[in-house]
C-alpha cells in the first residue's frame, strides 16, 4: 500500500499573504478604518476561522463588523485565483508525489475557501480526499482521523506550518513534516516536534522517500 500524504493548505501549498492580507487591507482602506498590519493578519494562518473573524470584527466600529468580515471573506475567494500563488515549485512537487503516493489536504478553512483554492489553482485533481473545518470538525485532529478511517494509504505523512499539524498528526499515529517556509514564526518553534522540516517545498519528495524508505 502506498503512502498517504496529507497536505495543510495556508504556508504549505499556498503563499496566503497574497490573498488574504490584501482582501483585510483594502477592505478596511476602502471604509476608512486603519489597516492591520502586514505581520498581524499573518498571525492569525493556520488558525481556526472563527479565531480570525472574532479579531477582525474587534478592529471594526461597533455593528460595522459584520458587513465588514462579509466583505473581507468576499474579496478574499474573489484573490484566491487572480493573486494567489502556490509556493515555488508546490506543483511540481503535487504531480511527483501524485505519481507514488495517495495525496489528501486538510485545513482549518471553511468550505468555500478550500473548495475556491481546489478549483482555481486545479488542485483537485491530485487529492483522493480534502477536508475542510468549516463547522464539522473540531479541528485537525479529528479531519486526519477521518482521512485515516478511509484506508487510503500507510503510512500517513502530514506536511504543515503549524504546531496542530504535528500534533493532529502524532495524534493519529501519522509522521509529521513541518514546513519552516510557513507561518510557523521565527526559527519555526511551533514545528519543535516534527519527525522532519523543509525549509522549501521543493524538498519534500526526497523527505518523503527517507521516510517511508
Amino acid at each position: 500500500m502506498s503512502a498517504l500524504i496529507i497536505f495543510d493548505i495556508d504556508g504549505t501549498l499556498l503563499e496566503t499573504e497574497r490573498v488574504t492580507v490584501p482582501a483585510v487591507q483594502r477592505t478596511f482602506a476602502a471604509h476608512g478604518l486603519p489597516v492591520p498590519d502586514h505581520d498581524t493578519i499573518c498571525g492569525f494562518f493556520g488558525k481556526p476561522v472563527e479565531t480570525y473573524e472574532a479579531w477582525l470584527a474587534e478592529q471594526c466600529p461597533p455593528g460595522m463588523a459584520p458587513q465588514i468580515v462579509a466583505e473581507t471573506n468576499a474579496l478574499e475567494l474573489r484573490l484566491i485565483g487572480c493573486e494567489g500563488r502556490l509556493y515555488d515549485g508546490a506543483r511540481d512537487v503535487l504531480e511527483e508525489l501524485h505519481a507514488k503516493y495517495v495525496l489528501a489536504v486538510c485545513s482549518n478553512g471553511p468550505d468555500d475557501y478550500v473548495n475556491e483554492f481546489l478549483d482555481a489553482h486545479d488542485v483537485r485533481k491530485y487529492l483522493a480526499a480534502a477536508r475542510a473545518r468549516g463547522t464539522r470538525y473540531s479541528g485537525k485532529t479529528e479531519m486526519i482521523a477521518e482521512i485515516k478511517a478511509m484506508d487510503l494509504g500507510r503510512p500517513i505523512i502530514v506536511v504543515g506550518d503549524r504546531h496542530d499539524d504535528i500534533e493532529a498528526a502524532h495524534a493519529n499515529g501519522a509522521l509529521a513534516v513541518g514546513a519552516a517556509y510557513g507561518f510557523s514564526g521565527p526559527g519555526g518553534d511551533e514545528l519543535g516536534g516534527a519527525d522532519a522540516r523543509i525549509s522549501s517545498i521543493g524538498e519534500l519528495p526526497a523527505v518523503i522517500a527517507r521516510l517511508t524508505g
